[in-house]
């Protein structure tokens, strides 16, 4: 008769081993809280405070400047 409980191949039982430090660091790569990071195309107006529309041309903001 065939054991259910213990591996053919490495004679290992069948039971969950304890947690180890490689397990708990993937853990929370796949859920743990995720870093939201802004829209590329929206910025935050530091004189109003408010999100607005990235502006084309130069990454100053100025407009009309090409940079």
């Amino acid at each position: 008769m065939k054991k259910t409980s213990q591996n053919d191949i490495t004679g290992d039982w069948l039971q969950s081993k304890p947690n180890n430090e490689m397990f708990e660091k993937n853990w929370d790569v796949i859920f743990g809280k995720k870093k939201k990071e802004p829209l590329a195309e929206y910025e935050l107006n530091k004189s109003t405070g408010e999100v607005q529309k990235k502006e084309d041309g130069c990454p100053c903001g100025v407009k009309g400047c090409d940079g």
